[in-house]
């Protein structure tokens, strides 16, 4: 058997729990990070009389280093490989946060999230193609979830420490700051990463990727056959058969996030608008909900498959928002839930269907090229949303909200994939 192709029939053993713990911790960085904000905006306004302008700008400042993290380091992770770039993040994360604590000025928040941003923008397509290039393909999916979930961990954790801190003199700073401390313990964590062996291999590089499978799968690791090594041009991601599929993914990416993170980083405002009595305390409610999407979703991307689950994730959404539109103020908190749950078991695609369409030598630049485009929307959505509610009110943004998502159904049923099960080297 090739060596390869043992990975993808490999029994789930401690090396796979270890590497989830490794590619996960950045994912906890980046739902911290960019949760965060919400509760530290209140604090902010305060201190330097922002107008809505400028809160945007906070909210979307680390949107906007996304677009153009995710990009960059999804090329440089296929040209450098996954281990460097996965460490060289996290010590950007580290070191950005506690900056955050000394900013004296607007304009440096917003250069601070926008640093940020870069290596969030890096941690989708480095985390996404390590997990996917060595899990075994039965239960690939599901770990590729785990993505997904440990964001919301993530997210639970800002606003539940956020919330604690609140009653600290200028809470901004220590909220901001405190993403360090995770920061660094994932940094401790993924200095003993591997590099992904598929990655070598595709680089040609066959004794090293041997010895490292042989290192963490003992005697699973065959011969590795010398066709192992080739190259897809970069270019191949815009042409036939990639470009309609890379299309698809960045459209999916685009309209689950645009009104997820705009609404998500001002949740307590938005809440507040709504009329919700404690508004810190429902965004921590619809984060949780988050979350149990997210886990719901973990046995069903190997039981139904993904095609479904992106269906229903828009059906669900357009739904939702349309009943908060509406304005019965009783179905407000469950519309909002219902909405969590849905879209949080669907979120994982993100970065599920970019893994196993693409082959290794252009995965992570097309996960990143994905994820860039999904920030245009999110950082115009995050800007414009302050703005918005001033102007327009909230329920016209909640109408905005729910065509977006009756969009992503359109292009789910005509386009969404199944994947499931897919052999990864087959792509190649």
């Amino acid at each position: 058997m090739n060596a390869l192709h043992a990975i993808d029939d490999a029994r789930v053993g401690p090396f796979h729990r270890r590497l989830l713990v490794y590619a996960n911790a950045g994912l906890f960085c980046d739902g911290y990070i960019l949760s965060g904000i919400g509760l530290a905006i209140p604090s902010l306004t305060h201190r330097f009389h922002l107008d809505d302008a400028a809160v945007g700008l906070i909210g979307a400042g680390t949107l906007l280093g996304i677009l153009l993290g995710a990009a960059l380091f999804g090329v440089l992770t296929d040209r450098l490989g996954r281990r460097i770039m996965m460490i060289v993040d996290l010590l950007v994360f580290a070191v950005a946060s506690l900056l955050q604590f000394f900013a004296a000025s607007t304009t440096e928040i917003i250069a601070l999230r926008i640093v940020l941003g870069l290596a969030i923008g890096a941690d989708y397509p480095i985390a996404g193609a390590l997990i996917a290039e060595y899990m075994p393909a039965r239960v690939r999916g599901a770990h590729l979830n785990s993505m997904q979930v440990t964001w919301f961990v993530g997210a639970c954790a800002a606003y539940a420490i956020g919330y604690a801190l609140l009653g600290l003199p200028e809470s901004w700073r220590w909220i901001l700051a405190s993403s360090a401390v995770p920061a660094l313990i994932g940094l401790a964590l993924r200095s003993s990463a591997p590099e992904s062996a598929r990655w070598l291999a595709a680089r040609g590089r066959l004794a090293e990727a041997k010895a490292i499978l042989q290192r963490c799968f003992g005697e699973a690791a065959h011969e590795l056959p010398e066709q192992s090594s080739h190259t897809v041009p970069l270019a191949a991601m815009l042409r036939r058969p990639f470009a309609g599929a890379l299309a698809f993914v960045s459209a999916m990416w685009l309209l689950q996030v645009v009104p997820l993170f705009a609404i998500y980083t001002f949740a307590p405002t938005v809440l507040k608008e709504l009329h919700i009595a404690n508004a810190a305390a429902g965004s921590l409610a619809v984060t949780a909900a988050f979350l149990i999407g997210s886990l719901v979703a973990i046995p069903l991307l190997e039981r139904v498959g993904r095609r479904p689950i992106c269906i229903a994730g828009f059906l669900v959404s357009t739904l939702a928002f349309a009943v908060v539109a509406f304005g019965a103020p009783a179905m407000t908190v469950p519309a909002f839930l219902c909405y969590a749950i849905a879209i949080g078991a669907a979120a994982g695609l993100e970065l599920i269907y970019p893994a196993e369409i693409f082959p290794t030598p252009i995965r992570a630049s097309a996960t990143g090229f994905a994820a860039s485009i999904s920030r245009i929307g999110a950082f115009v959505g995050t800007f414009a949303l302050p703005v918005a509610l001033g102007r327009f009110g909230i329920v016209d943004v909640m109408w905005a909200a729910a065509a977006l998502s009756l969009i992503g159904l359109a292009i789910a049923l005509a386009f969404a994939p199944e994947t499931r099960g897919r052999v990864l080297d087959s792509l190649s």
